[in-house]
């Protein structure tokens, strides 16, 4: 009896399906400020995460934290920023979210932070959009870093509409297609430069 239930109880996970989770779109945002390294903060910082992780970071974190957690993301985790970021990047998080809270006032609205992280670039070559949109950051030709390679995005999508569909899914981000790391929308991209960028991903 014991070994008739057990083959049931395989035969049932067997049979189960793969779940598609699709997760709601990233909404928060950085905190608008004044200070030079909110806009390095958008470009590099929300390539690989959401802005709750700076939120939800101890209060009374000192200046001395926050290097340390931004250093951190370029060694060991391998963010691709310069050096020469940091210490303007540091700035504005602890007078944001640290300890020094108050030492700069927010600016009172700025639209649409992340879309405006990045200019357009207005049909440039695929290796400057590459470059100017930080695609390589979480992207290499062939290994997962944060997100998928771009041989295993070209082996899913390979097919006549693959080049829309990439290109749509860069325009509009989104999280739950490769993991639970979001991506965030390159909105500020044309459509013909979202489709240079797909055409490149998809002949690799």
């Amino acid at each position: 009896m014991k070994i008739l239930l057990a083959a049931l109880a395989l035969s049932a996970a067997g049979g189960a399906c793969a779940l598609d989770i699709h997760l709601p779109p990233e909404t928060a945002t950085y905190k608008p400020s004044e200070l030079p390294g909110y806009q390095l903060v958008l470009r590099n910082c929300m390539t690989c995460h959401a802005a709750q992780y700076a939120s939800t970071q101890p209060p009374a974190s000192p200046r001395a934290y926050w290097e340390a957690t931004v250093k951190k993301m370029k060694k060991p985790f391998g963010a691709q920023f310069d050096d020469a970021d940091v210490p303007a990047m540091v700035d504005y998080l602890v007078k944001t979210y640290g300890a020094e809270r108050g030492a700069a006032m927010p600016v009172a609205a700025v639209a649409k932070p992340v879309a405006a992280a990045v200019p357009a670039t207005g049909g440039k070559d695929v290796k400057t959009l590459l470059a100017a949109n930080g695609c390589m950051a979480c992207h290499a030709l062939d290994q997962k870093v944060v997100g998928p390679g771009f041989a295993e995005v070209a082996a899913r999508y390979k097919g006549k509409d693959g080049i829309a569909a990439v290109a749509a899914n860069i325009r509009s981000g989104g999280a739950g297609k490769w993991g639970p790391v979001p991506m965030p929308p390159f909105s500020q991209l044309s459509e013909a430069d979202a489709a240079t960028l797909a055409k490149y991903v998809l002949n690799r």
